[in-house]
Protein backbone atom coordinates (compact mmCIF):
# COMPACT_ATOMS: atom_id res chain seq x y z
CA UNK A 1 0.00 0.00 0.00
CA UNK A 2 2.74 2.61 0.25
CA UNK A 3 2.57 3.33 -3.76
CA UNK A 4 -0.62 4.28 -2.65
CA UNK A 5 0.21 6.51 -0.39
CA UNK A 6 3.16 7.93 -2.10
CA UNK A 7 0.37 8.42 -4.99
CA UNK A 8 -2.18 10.23 -2.13
CA UNK A 9 0.90 12.76 -1.62
CA UNK A 10 1.84 13.81 -4.65
CA UNK A 11 -1.94 14.79 -5.71
CA UNK A 12 -2.27 16.82 -2.64
CA UNK A 13 1.15 18.58 -3.03
CA UNK A 14 0.05 19.39 -6.93
CA UNK A 15 -3.17 20.79 -5.72
CA UNK A 16 -1.20 22.96 -3.07
CA UNK A 17 1.11 24.15 -5.23
CA UNK A 18 -1.46 25.67 -7.70
CA UNK A 19 -3.04 27.61 -4.85
CA UNK A 20 -0.37 28.40 -2.13
CA UNK A 21 3.38 29.02 -2.37
CA UNK A 22 4.82 25.33 0.29
CA UNK A 23 7.75 24.41 0.65
CA UNK A 24 7.65 20.36 -0.88
CA UNK A 25 9.96 19.18 1.12
CA UNK A 26 8.02 19.84 4.60
CA UNK A 27 4.69 19.43 3.49
CA UNK A 28 5.75 16.13 2.26
CA UNK A 29 7.77 15.08 5.85
CA UNK A 30 4.36 16.39 7.77
CA UNK A 31 1.85 14.34 5.47
CA UNK A 32 4.61 11.49 5.75
CA UNK A 33 4.98 11.30 9.42
CA UNK A 34 0.53 11.31 9.68
CA UNK A 35 -0.21 8.92 6.86
CA UNK A 36 2.27 6.12 8.24
CA UNK A 37 -0.28 5.31 11.43
CA UNK A 38 -3.18 4.43 8.35
CA UNK A 39 -3.32 1.55 5.87
CA UNK A 40 -5.17 3.73 2.64
CA UNK A 41 -7.16 1.88 -0.12
CA UNK A 42 -8.41 2.94 -3.05
CA UNK A 43 -11.39 1.77 -5.92
CA UNK A 44 -9.20 3.62 -8.57
CA UNK A 45 -7.01 0.68 -9.70
CA UNK A 46 -5.63 3.01 -12.45
CA UNK A 47 -3.85 5.38 -9.99
CA UNK A 48 -1.78 2.30 -9.64
CA UNK A 49 -0.67 1.44 -12.99
CA UNK A 50 2.50 3.17 -13.78
CA UNK A 51 3.95 2.51 -17.63
CA UNK A 52 7.68 4.77 -17.35
CA UNK A 53 9.37 1.38 -17.53
CA UNK A 54 7.81 0.66 -20.32
CA UNK A 55 8.18 4.27 -22.09
CA UNK A 56 12.10 3.97 -20.82
CA UNK A 57 13.02 1.16 -22.59
CA UNK A 58 11.16 2.54 -25.48
CA UNK A 59 12.95 5.77 -25.72
CA UNK A 60 16.45 3.84 -25.02
CA UNK A 61 15.52 1.74 -27.94
CA UNK A 62 14.96 5.34 -30.43
CA UNK A 63 18.17 6.08 -28.59
CA UNK A 64 20.52 3.05 -29.57
CA UNK A 65 18.79 3.75 -33.27
CA UNK A 66 20.54 7.07 -33.23
CA UNK A 67 23.46 5.55 -32.29
CA UNK A 68 24.45 6.64 -29.23
CA UNK A 69 27.33 5.08 -27.21
CA UNK A 70 26.92 2.48 -24.51
CA UNK A 71 28.47 5.03 -21.92
CA UNK A 72 25.36 7.44 -22.92
CA UNK A 73 22.70 5.00 -23.00
CA UNK A 74 23.69 3.65 -19.53
CA UNK A 75 23.60 7.18 -18.22
CA UNK A 76 20.25 7.80 -19.69
CA UNK A 77 18.88 4.56 -17.92
CA UNK A 78 20.15 5.21 -14.70
CA UNK A 79 18.75 8.80 -14.50
CA UNK A 80 15.27 7.64 -15.87
CA UNK A 81 15.21 4.65 -13.01
CA UNK A 82 15.86 6.65 -10.66
CA UNK A 83 13.31 9.21 -11.62
CA UNK A 84 10.18 5.85 -11.84
CA UNK A 85 11.37 5.08 -8.38
CA UNK A 86 9.87 8.91 -7.38
CA UNK A 87 7.07 9.45 -9.66
CA UNK A 88 4.51 6.66 -9.55
CA UNK A 89 2.51 7.63 -12.68
CA UNK A 90 1.50 7.03 -16.77
CA UNK A 91 3.57 8.97 -18.39
CA UNK A 92 0.92 10.91 -20.04
CA UNK A 93 0.00 12.18 -15.91
CA UNK A 94 3.24 13.32 -15.34
CA UNK A 95 3.25 17.38 -14.89
CA UNK A 96 5.77 19.76 -14.26
CA UNK A 97 5.49 19.71 -10.95
CA UNK A 98 5.78 16.03 -10.58
CA UNK A 99 9.10 16.55 -11.98
CA UNK A 100 9.89 19.64 -9.43
CA UNK A 101 9.03 18.02 -6.86
CA UNK A 102 11.42 14.42 -7.77
CA UNK A 103 13.86 17.49 -7.63
CA UNK A 104 13.04 18.61 -4.72
CA UNK A 105 13.07 15.09 -2.44
CA UNK A 106 16.52 13.97 -4.19
CA UNK A 107 17.81 17.47 -2.83
CA UNK A 108 16.54 16.49 0.87
CA UNK A 109 18.57 13.32 0.49
CA UNK A 110 21.32 14.16 -0.72
CA UNK A 111 22.55 18.12 -2.10
CA UNK A 112 23.80 17.80 -5.98
CA UNK A 113 26.11 20.36 -7.50
CA UNK A 114 24.22 22.46 -10.02
CA UNK A 115 26.02 20.94 -12.61
CA UNK A 116 24.27 17.71 -11.91
CA UNK A 117 21.30 18.81 -11.54
CA UNK A 118 21.47 20.50 -14.62
CA UNK A 119 22.49 17.07 -16.87
CA UNK A 120 19.50 15.32 -14.81
CA UNK A 121 17.20 17.77 -16.31
CA UNK A 122 18.53 17.26 -19.66
CA UNK A 123 17.73 13.82 -19.68
CA UNK A 124 14.18 14.49 -18.54
CA UNK A 125 13.93 16.97 -21.50
CA UNK A 126 15.16 14.46 -24.24
CA UNK A 127 12.76 12.12 -22.63
CA UNK A 128 10.00 13.59 -23.08
CA UNK A 129 10.26 15.74 -25.87
CA UNK A 130 11.02 12.71 -27.69
CA UNK A 131 7.79 11.06 -26.50
CA UNK A 132 5.74 13.93 -27.17
CA UNK A 133 7.80 13.56 -30.66
CA UNK A 134 6.78 10.16 -31.26
CA UNK A 135 3.51 11.12 -30.23
CA UNK A 136 3.42 8.77 -27.07
CA UNK A 137 2.02 12.07 -24.86
CA UNK A 138 0.33 14.85 -26.29
CA UNK A 139 1.69 17.03 -23.97
CA UNK A 140 5.43 17.64 -22.90
CA UNK A 141 5.71 18.49 -18.73
CA UNK A 142 9.43 19.03 -19.31
CA UNK A 143 9.65 21.98 -21.44
CA UNK A 144 9.21 25.07 -19.26
CA UNK A 145 12.24 23.46 -17.61
CA UNK A 146 15.11 25.91 -17.13
CA UNK A 147 18.87 24.82 -16.43
CA UNK A 148 20.12 26.32 -13.24
CA UNK A 149 22.59 29.06 -13.73
CA UNK A 150 26.02 28.29 -13.00
CA UNK A 151 29.17 30.07 -12.80
CA UNK A 152 31.35 29.48 -15.98
CA UNK A 153 34.12 30.31 -14.27
CA UNK A 154 33.86 27.36 -11.86
CA UNK A 155 33.10 24.96 -14.81
CA UNK A 156 37.10 24.01 -15.92
CA UNK A 157 39.09 24.27 -13.35
CA UNK A 158 42.68 23.45 -14.45
CA UNK A 159 46.25 23.03 -13.44
CA UNK A 160 48.88 25.92 -13.85
CA UNK A 161 52.34 25.30 -15.67
CA UNK A 162 54.05 24.61 -12.06
CA UNK A 163 51.06 22.83 -10.56
CA UNK A 164 51.19 20.47 -13.82
CA UNK A 165 55.24 19.93 -13.11
CA UNK A 166 54.74 18.95 -9.63
CA UNK A 167 51.80 16.02 -10.60
CA UNK A 168 54.75 15.17 -13.03
CA UNK A 169 57.26 15.17 -10.57
CA UNK A 170 55.00 12.64 -7.96
CA UNK A 171 54.68 10.16 -10.49
CA UNK A 172 56.98 6.66 -9.81
CA UNK A 173 56.53 4.21 -12.21
CA UNK A 174 56.48 4.24 -16.02
CA UNK A 175 52.88 3.79 -15.89
CA UNK A 176 52.19 6.65 -13.99
CA UNK A 177 54.13 8.69 -15.95
CA UNK A 178 52.90 7.83 -19.44
CA UNK A 179 49.16 7.94 -17.69
CA UNK A 180 49.47 11.28 -16.83
CA UNK A 181 51.68 12.62 -20.01
CA UNK A 182 48.93 10.97 -22.26
CA UNK A 183 46.04 12.40 -20.70
CA UNK A 184 47.59 15.89 -20.39
CA UNK A 185 48.86 15.59 -24.32
CA UNK A 186 45.59 14.13 -26.03
CA UNK A 187 42.98 15.95 -24.19
CA UNK A 188 41.17 12.57 -23.75
CA UNK A 189 38.29 12.04 -21.81
CA UNK A 190 38.83 8.72 -19.54
CA UNK A 191 36.03 6.96 -21.00
CA UNK A 192 38.03 7.25 -24.09
CA UNK A 193 41.31 6.20 -22.84
CA UNK A 194 40.06 3.05 -21.23
CA UNK A 195 38.99 1.73 -24.69
CA UNK A 196 42.26 2.66 -26.39
CA UNK A 197 44.29 0.07 -27.65
CA UNK A 198 48.16 -0.57 -28.54
CA UNK A 199 47.04 -1.33 -32.27
CA UNK A 200 45.58 2.06 -32.10
CA UNK A 201 48.14 4.24 -31.89
CA UNK A 202 50.72 5.93 -35.31
CA UNK A 203 53.79 5.92 -33.59
CA UNK A 204 55.54 7.52 -36.46
CA UNK A 205 53.09 10.72 -36.78
CA UNK A 206 52.41 10.55 -32.64
CA UNK A 207 48.91 9.96 -33.13
CA UNK A 208 45.58 8.04 -32.74
CA UNK A 209 42.24 7.80 -33.43
CA UNK A 210 39.69 7.66 -30.85
CA UNK A 211 36.16 6.79 -30.19
CA UNK A 212 34.66 9.40 -28.28
CA UNK A 213 31.18 11.08 -27.36
CA UNK A 214 28.03 10.27 -29.73
CA UNK A 215 30.10 7.44 -31.36
CA UNK A 216 32.14 9.72 -32.92
CA UNK A 217 35.89 9.04 -34.09
CA UNK A 218 38.25 11.71 -34.09
CA UNK A 219 42.55 11.84 -34.62
CA UNK A 220 44.38 13.36 -31.61
CA UNK A 221 48.10 14.02 -30.85
CA UNK A 222 50.53 13.42 -28.31
CA UNK A 223 53.85 14.80 -27.53
CA UNK A 224 57.65 13.41 -27.62
CA UNK A 225 57.74 12.94 -23.92
CA UNK A 226 54.50 11.31 -24.20
CA UNK A 227 55.69 9.04 -26.77
CA UNK A 228 59.02 7.47 -24.76
CA UNK A 229 57.21 7.45 -22.13
CA UNK A 230 54.21 5.07 -23.54
CA UNK A 231 57.09 3.24 -25.78
CA UNK A 232 58.68 2.40 -22.74
CA UNK A 233 56.06 1.38 -20.58
CA UNK A 234 55.09 -0.85 -23.62
CA UNK A 235 58.19 -2.72 -23.68
CA UNK A 236 57.70 -3.71 -20.17
CA UNK A 237 54.42 -4.79 -20.40
CA UNK A 238 54.76 -6.54 -24.00
CA UNK A 239 52.24 -9.65 -25.31
CA UNK A 240 50.48 -8.61 -21.77
CA UNK A 241 47.44 -7.23 -23.27
CA UNK A 242 46.32 -5.52 -26.23
CA UNK A 243 45.12 -2.58 -24.30
CA UNK A 244 46.97 0.42 -23.94
CA UNK A 245 47.02 1.00 -19.99
CA UNK A 246 46.14 -2.31 -17.87
CA UNK A 247 46.38 -3.56 -14.38
CA UNK A 248 49.55 -4.25 -12.78
CA UNK A 249 48.40 -8.26 -11.82
CA UNK A 250 47.58 -10.76 -14.17
CA UNK A 251 45.31 -11.02 -16.27
CA UNK A 252 46.56 -7.83 -17.05
CA UNK A 253 43.03 -6.30 -18.13
CA UNK A 254 42.90 -3.07 -19.58
CA UNK A 255 42.08 0.08 -16.60
CA UNK A 256 38.66 0.84 -16.36
CA UNK A 257 37.39 4.65 -15.52
CA UNK A 258 37.80 4.09 -11.53
CA UNK A 259 41.28 2.24 -11.83
CA UNK A 260 42.19 5.47 -13.40
CA UNK A 261 40.96 7.74 -10.90
CA UNK A 262 42.44 5.59 -8.18
CA UNK A 263 46.13 5.93 -9.99
CA UNK A 264 45.77 9.94 -10.39
CA UNK A 265 44.24 10.28 -6.62
CA UNK A 266 47.36 8.45 -5.69
CA UNK A 267 49.67 10.72 -7.38
CA UNK A 268 47.99 13.43 -5.75
CA UNK A 269 48.51 12.68 -2.58
CA UNK A 270 52.28 12.77 -2.88
CA UNK A 271 52.03 15.98 -3.55
CA UNK A 272 51.29 19.55 -1.44
CA UNK A 273 48.71 20.97 -3.70
CA UNK A 274 45.26 21.76 -2.39
CA UNK A 275 43.22 21.26 -5.38
CA UNK A 276 41.20 18.57 -6.11
CA UNK A 277 42.74 16.24 -8.76
CA UNK A 278 41.26 14.05 -10.94
CA UNK A 279 41.93 12.84 -14.48
CA UNK A 280 39.43 14.94 -16.10
CA UNK A 281 41.46 18.28 -14.90
CA UNK A 282 44.11 17.27 -17.17
CA UNK A 283 41.52 17.44 -20.44
CA UNK A 284 40.35 21.12 -19.15
CA UNK A 285 44.74 21.59 -18.73
CA UNK A 286 44.91 20.83 -22.25
CA UNK A 287 42.36 22.91 -22.92
CA UNK A 288 43.55 26.20 -21.39
CA UNK A 289 46.95 26.16 -21.84
CA UNK A 290 46.68 25.41 -25.54
CA UNK A 291 44.54 28.41 -25.64
CA UNK A 292 46.85 30.70 -23.63
CA UNK A 293 49.37 29.88 -26.07
CA UNK A 294 47.67 31.15 -29.16
CA UNK A 295 46.28 27.70 -30.51
CA UNK A 296 42.76 28.28 -32.67
CA UNK A 297 39.72 27.47 -30.66
CA UNK A 298 38.34 25.59 -33.34
CA UNK A 299 41.23 23.11 -33.57
CA UNK A 300 40.65 22.82 -29.92
CA UNK A 301 37.37 22.29 -30.71
CA UNK A 302 38.02 19.47 -32.92
CA UNK A 303 40.55 18.01 -30.85
CA UNK A 304 38.65 17.75 -27.85
CA UNK A 305 35.71 16.67 -29.71
CA UNK A 306 33.43 19.26 -28.70
CA UNK A 307 29.80 19.18 -31.13
CA UNK A 308 30.13 22.98 -30.47
CA UNK A 309 31.70 25.78 -30.33
CA UNK A 310 30.08 27.39 -27.28
CA UNK A 311 31.52 24.47 -25.04
CA UNK A 312 35.05 25.22 -26.23
CA UNK A 313 34.19 29.27 -25.49
CA UNK A 314 34.43 28.32 -21.91
CA UNK A 315 38.02 27.93 -21.93
CA UNK A 316 37.98 30.98 -23.69
CA UNK A 317 36.24 32.82 -20.72
CA UNK A 318 39.10 31.60 -17.93
CA UNK A 319 41.62 32.84 -20.48
CA UNK A 320 40.38 36.21 -20.56
CA UNK A 321 39.56 36.77 -16.74
CA UNK A 322 43.29 35.19 -16.27
CA UNK A 323 44.43 38.11 -19.20
CA UNK A 324 42.26 41.03 -17.32
CA UNK A 325 43.89 39.41 -13.85
CA UNK A 326 47.29 40.38 -15.55
CA UNK A 327 46.47 43.87 -16.85
CA UNK A 328 45.26 44.95 -13.69
CA UNK A 329 48.40 43.56 -12.04
CA UNK A 330 50.65 45.49 -14.10
CA UNK A 331 48.67 48.54 -15.95
CA UNK A 332 45.84 49.91 -13.91
CA UNK A 333 48.06 51.25 -11.04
Amino acid sequence: MGDIKELVIIKILNELQQKYDINNVDVKNILDKHLSEYILLTNKNELMVSDLNEKINFFIGIKQLEGLSVQSLRRYYEELNMFSRYVLKSVSQITVNDIRLYFSSIQSEKIYKKTTINGKLGVLRSFFGTLHKEEVIDKNPAIRLKNLKVDNKNLREHLTVEELEEIRNACVTIREKALVEFLYSTGCRVSEVTSIKVSDISWDKSCLIVHGKGDKYRTVYFSVKCKIYLQKYINENKDKSEFLFIGEKCPFKGLTKSGIEKIIKKIASRTALSKSIYPHIFRHTFATLALQKGMDIEVIQQLLGHEQINTTQIYATISTNQLQLSYEKYISI
